[in-house]
C-alpha cells in the first residue's frame, strides 16, 4: 500500500515547509498532508555559502516528511480490490461481501456505507 501511496503522492513542498498531496481517483478531491517546517529554512535563506549543506539537509528532511505523509495517508485511503484505484474513505464503501469503491459498487449494484461519510 505504501508503494501505491508513494506513486500517487504529489510534492507541494516549499523551501520553508514540506507538504504532499494525493488525489482520490474516484471523486478527484485532494488530500494534503500536515505541513512540516524545514528545520533550517531561516539559515538556508541567509547563508548562501552553505547552500550545498542546507540542500542535503533539506532532501533528508523531505524524505522523512514524505514517509510521515504516507503513514498519515494510509489511514485515509484504500485500494479498491475490484478496479485497483486509490480512493479516499468517502468513496470507499464497506459492503456485505467485499469492500470496494463507490463506482464499482454502483456498477455491480452492491450496497455499502462509506468508511467516512
Amino acid at each position: 500500500m505504501m508503494n501505491l501511496l508513494s506513486r500517487h503522492m504529489e510534492d507541494w513542498s516549499t523551501p520553508q515547509y514540506f507538504c504532499f498531496a494525493i488525489r482520490c481517483e474516484v471523486c478527484g478531491e485532494f488530500w494534503y498532508s500536515s505541513s512540516i517546517p524545514f528545520s533550517k529554512a531561516a539559515q538556508a535563506a541567509d547563508c548562501l555559502e552553505k547552500k550545498e549543506l542546507y540542500d542535503a539537509i533539506y532532501q533528508r528532511e523531505k524524505v522523512r516528511a514524505k514517509l510521515a505523509a504516507g503513514k498519515e495517508a494510509r489511514e485515509l485511503f484504500s485500494q479498491c480490490p475490484i478496479c485497483g484505484r486509490l480512493v479516499c474513505d468517502s468513496c470507499f464503501l464497506i459492503c456485505d461481501e467485499i469492500d470496494m469503491c463507490r463506482e464499482c459498487a454502483c456498477r455491480m449494484k452492491e450496497r455499502g456505507e462509506p468508511v467516512m461519510p
